[in-house]
């Protein structure tokens, strides 16, 4: 097995790229029908998904309960990518008047956000206690290897899957607590062609045209939240909430095998690389109001400390010459409103909730470190939902639109660059059961 310079530097310049990040934050916090249809569940968090959003919100549900959630996003994107330094040579696709690429688009990018938990009334009145497991980040996109994208990305996901016990107490009638810890398990992978030209130097003889390079990684981390809800006067509650910064190392294999065209075809080269990611400190509050007894009304802000992540450093060992490689990111804080309306209770049918609500999400990456396998762009979504009973069952169903502000990038300082314009959106869609046993859903 060969390993010369020109390969230690093809590995790293795309090693840095393991780590994907979403706006607004790491995760998608698409979590459970009071969120996904009203929008704003933080001052007012009243079915199981609480341990995600609020878990002092634990107290608002009486008895035991069983509670599933699954939602399912759908993006809908299309991008046109601009030529670069020497990428004629390799790509043959035609460039059209404004200096781009034929548009493409992902034969797949799809995200899943499934959650299960169950929560009970210990004590009466006093204390509640769940368990829960859930997916606050499941997102995968995959292009053709023939594709304009192939030296950006052809295939790659991130996962999140996270496990949890929270507890609550209710302090006194007006005010709650609630905390949760568990694990969360970091997963990343991307494939993609090496781009021939590396730092300015033709290593096509050795790498070929279509050089395939595998990225893969994953830490196990602890995780935490803690959260109150107070409610000062009988038509108004609020919350906030705090979530834990942490901060995975993903360390897996690298992989590099050489293309067709190369001196040599298909020779493999092998290391281990592991990337620092941040998870930033997040913090929630909201607040709901019954302006009457049929009509709810609700906002809350989601603020992400996102100004910690300055550099993505990764570190290679068993490949000579280098041993870690820096990426400027110089994210800012990012942050996202959301507000909507329930209307419940209606004598045509009192027993069925109906929600819309708004957001808007900023994001936290310049537009000059954006990369295909790193999408993140502000945004605007439109929730609607329903929520009604049957028997000791609560079934929900909502869907929810995002509109992404996909800027028009002519200065990216990536490798290669990722100068484009394009246009998206993301469809989500979710439904969830909830269960009261030894007693009413109401």
């Amino acid at each position: 097995m060969h390993r010369t310079p020109w390969v230690v530097a093809a590995v790293l310049a795309c090693a840095a790229t393991a780590a994907p990040a979403r706006a607004g934050g790491f995760g998608i916090p698409e979590v459970g029908v009071r969120r996904t249809g009203m929008a704003a569940v933080v001052g007012r968090p009243d079915e199981p998904s609480a341990v995600f959003h609020n878990p002092a919100g634990l107290t608002l549900l009486p008895g035991v309960r069983i509670y599933a959630t699954f939602g399912l996003a759908v993006l809908t994107t299309e991008f046109k990518l601009r030529p670069w330094d020497q990428s004629d040579r390799w790509i043959d696709a035609p460039v059209d008047a404004e200096g781009y690429y034929p548009t493409t688009r992902p034969t797949r990018a799809i995200g899943a956000i499934p959650m299960l938990t169950a929560s009970a009334e210990i004590l009466p009145g006093k204390l509640w206690g769940a368990v829960a497991a859930y997916v606050s980040n499941g997102t995968g996109a995959q292009f053709a290897d023939t594709d304009v994208t192939r030296y950006h990305l052809i295939d790659g996901y991130i996962i999140a899957p996270t496990v949890t016990a929270v507890a609550a107490y209710q302090i006194n009638r007006k005010l709650a607590v609630g905390a949760g810890a568990g694990m969360m398990n970091v997963r990343v992978h991307g494939k993609r062609h090496l781009f021939p030209i590396v730092n300015g130097l033709d290593a096509s003889n050795l790498l070929g045209s279509n050089a395939e390079l595998v990225i893969d990684g994953e830490d196990w981390k602890f995780t935490w939240n803690a959260g109150v809800l107070a409610r000062p006067i009988p038509k108004l509650t609020l919350g906030a909430t705090v979530i834990g910064r942490v901060d995975p190392m993903l360390e897996g294999e690298v992989n590099l095998t050489t293309g067709d065209d190369a001196a040599v075809p298909g020779d493999k080269y092998v290391g281990n690389q592991k990337t620092g990611l941040v998870l930033p400190w997040t913090f929630l509050g909201g607040a709901n109001y019954d302006v009457s007894p049929k009509l709810e009304i609700g906002g809350e802000v989601r603020y992400y400390l996102y100004r910690a992540y300055k550099e993505q450093r990764t570190q290679i060992n068993g490949l000579p010459l280098v041993s870690q490689l820096l990426t400027p990111k110089n994210y800012t804080d990012s942050w996202q409103l959301a507000g909507g309306v329930r209307v419940h209770d209606l004598p045509q049918a009192p027993c069925l909730e109906l929600m819309a609500g708004v957001h808007y999400d900023k994001t936290p990456a310049p537009a000059q470190t954006v990369t295909f396998d790193q999408p993140t762009f502000s945004h605007w979504g439109l929730h609607t939902g329903v929520r009604f009973p049957v028997g000791r069952f609560k079934l929900a169903a909502s869907y929810l639109h995002y509109w992404y502000d996909i800027p028009e990038i002519r200065d990216s300082i990536t490798n290669p660059p990722s100068n484009i314009r394009g246009s998206g959106g993301n469809n989500i869609m979710t439904v969830s059961v909830e269960a009261a046993l030894g007693g009413s859903i109401l």
